[in-house]
């Protein structure tokens, strides 16, 4: 099926911005044509789902950029399958106003710094 930029946006539920957006950074392929008449198609639906899948669950965009292009994008039953292979992050919320993320692996290693980050944060919102 052909979308124009709106309808697509639409479909995956994001904005037209985000779309020029991920094209800009190779996440997503250019449509067909220029201007106006460009078109998108559902592979480019199917690959917005990916990114918002993969974002949903803490990936940042420079590793799903790499996910892509090793050419990892499969079914969703294999996606799920493969999630002991990609690089899982911690997100913690501080104060309901601040999250940070990291790699679940560096956890341990930057625990230290990641206890102080909390610190100051909460000592900050008491001022």
């Amino acid at each position: 099926m052909e979308y124009k930029i709106s309808e697509l946006a639409d479909k995956a539920g994001v904005t037209k911005r985000t779309i020029h957006y991920y094209i800009s950074k190779g996440l997503l392929l250019p449509p067909e044509g220029e201007g106006v008449n460009s078109t998108y198609n559902d592979e480019h639906l199917n690959r917005l789902l990916l990114i918002k899948k993969l974002q949903s669950e803490y990936m940042p965009l420079n590793k799903i950029r790499e996910y892509i292009l090793e050419g990892k994008e499969k079914t969703k039953e294999t996606v799920k399958k493969q999630n002991d292979n990609r690089e899982i992050y911690i997100r913690e919320n501080i104060c309901n106003i601040f999250e940070i993320h990291y790699p679940q692996e560096n956890g341990e290693k930057y625990k230290h710094i990641i206890e102080n980050v909390k610190k100051y944060v909460e000592k900050m919102m008491e001022d």
